[in-house]
């Protein structure tokens, strides 16, 4: 999960609030989900259900099965 620290000055309210999400690889879509305690199966956005892996990058002509 991604924690982002925002703070917000009005009269003494709402300093250093947490607010806990998700953000994805794929999109770097981010979104605050509506039950904390379930991890989301896709990215509301681009609907990748890899969004907790980061893509991985091959150099040309290497190939993905490592041969």
């Amino acid at each position: 999960m991604v924690e982002r620290n925002i703070s917000m000055k009005k009269e003494g309210f709402g300093v250093n609030v947490l607010i806990v999400g998700h953000r994805c690889y794929r999109c770097k879509h981010s979104w605050v989900p509506r039950d904390i305690g379930e991890i989301p199966e896709i990215c509301p956005k681009c609907k990748s259900p890899y969004w907790k892996s980061p893509k991985k990058l091959f150099k040309k002509g290497e190939r993905k099965n490592g041969k």
